[in-house]
């Protein structure tokens, strides 16, 4: 990222275009336009105050053909934005140069590219999934990952008794408000408090209380099928006319 944005300032400078500023979708697929970076340029676009936009290729403005060939030929021009994709030479300042009658292809090619890798990520998920390897990588709580075998999971016995807890008060009619309350008086770490002491690394921040549990938290443990010995093997858009062959075997937290 750090290197397209020095080819485009760069680019500025040589060509004399005042004030960059930089809109980025970082981590965001290009085949959609419903992009944080993307929305915040149109609306400045559309609010007239935007001269010229640049990208390091048409690539880099979408994966979609058609939407792509929408903002260069129409959503640009109406507004009086010059549209440059430099490693493509596509200037639509000039309609006729020879790079420009490309663009078209360019832009199917940019969507078939995506539309393939997305195709045989699927089936590398899929094989996978049937060969019984858990496609996330963040172990649940109540589990850690084999020291042998890290693509294996096995019960963690202190995170498991929690868990434990947790569904024999819910079975005992307690609900997640009052099993939270319940845990965060008996000072439980919560689930990113224990990651954190055992030194593993979590995306949520440290809270001002390591046993401040929510019911969203106790939820979300009673709604995962890991618990009763089941692992998602891959995401299924419609269900399987037999359920069972949607998961995989776990080690148990019996109750």
């Amino acid at each position: 990222m750090s290197s397209q944005k020095a080819m485009l300032l760069q680019y500025a400078r040589e060509h004399h275009f005042p004030n960059p500023t930089f809109f980025v979708d970082d981590g965001v697929s290009g085949v959609t336009y419903d992009r944080p970076g993307f929305q915040a340029m149109l609306a400045e676009i559309e609010a007239g105050r935007v001269a010229v936009a640049i990208a390091k290729d048409l690539s880099r403005l979408g994966r979609n053909s058609a939407l792509t060939g929408l903002y260069t030929n129409f959503t640009f021009p109406q507004n009086g934005v010059r549209f440059i994709a430099i490693n493509d030479n596509y200037d639509t300042i000039d309609p006729n140069r020879v790079d420009n009658d490309f663009a078209g292809i360019k832009n199917w090619f940019n969507e078939f590219y995506a539309r393939d890798t997305s195709r045989k990520i699927r089936a590398v998920q899929k094989a996978k999934g049937e060969r019984g390897v858990p496609l996330t990588t963040n172990v649940p709580y109540g589990y850690v990952k084999d020291l042998e075998n890290p693509r294996r999971w096995v019960v963690d016995p202190v995170a498991a008794d929690v868990v434990k807890r947790i569904f024999d008060l819910c079975m005992k009619g307690r609900g997640p408000m009052q099993i939270a309350n319940q845990l965060k008086a008996d000072k439980v770490l919560t689930p990113s408090a224990y990651r954190a002491l055992q030194g593993i690394k979590t995306p949520n921040k440290k809270p001002e209380d390591p046993c401040d549990w929510h019911s969203s938290t106790v939820v979300a443990i009673l709604e995962r099928r890991e618990y009763i010995g089941r692992g998602t093997r891959m995401p299924l858009q419609k269900p399987p006319q037999n359920a069972e062959s949607s998961f995989f075997a776990l080690p148990v937290i019996s109750y």
